[in-house]
């Protein structure tokens, strides 16, 4: 029996080989050229494709290598009711609110310019 405080985990963790090869596939990434950025052989990055998992540091140097944010795309597997530490930018609520704004004046604009027209 399964205590009633028991977490259900998924089966699988996200396997960042098949991450890293979808990515390859739809960047059509150079994969000799990705493994000199990174100061690693081929056969060393092909291995990272080949295992289901793979070390924080590889990731985040690929990551950066790549200009490619792997963690997010690990992180939007989860449930949107999990929480984290990152913070909300608070520009871009500003940003948003400036041009809900904006919108509005422009249609008060413009129906004020058809209103002249029709006469």
């Amino acid at each position: 029996m399964i205590p009633e405080n028991s977490i259900t985990i998924p089966d699988a963790a996200p396997n960042t080989g098949e991450l890293l090869i979808s990515y390859f596939k739809e960047k059509r990434t150079r994969k000799n050229a990705l493994a000199r950025m990174l100061k690693k052989s081929p056969s060393t990055l092909d291995g990272f494709t080949k295992k289901k998992s793979i070390q924080t540091t590889v990731l985040w140097e690929i990551s950066h290598a790549l200009k490619h944010n792997f963690f997010a795309d690990i992180a939007a597997s989860f449930p949107e009711n999990y929480t984290n530490n990152v913070k909300p930018d608070p520009t871009k609520d500003d940003r948003i609110k400036q041009l809900e704004l904006e919108n509005i004046i422009l249609k008060a604009e413009v129906a004020i310019l058809v209103k002249t027209i029709k006469g």
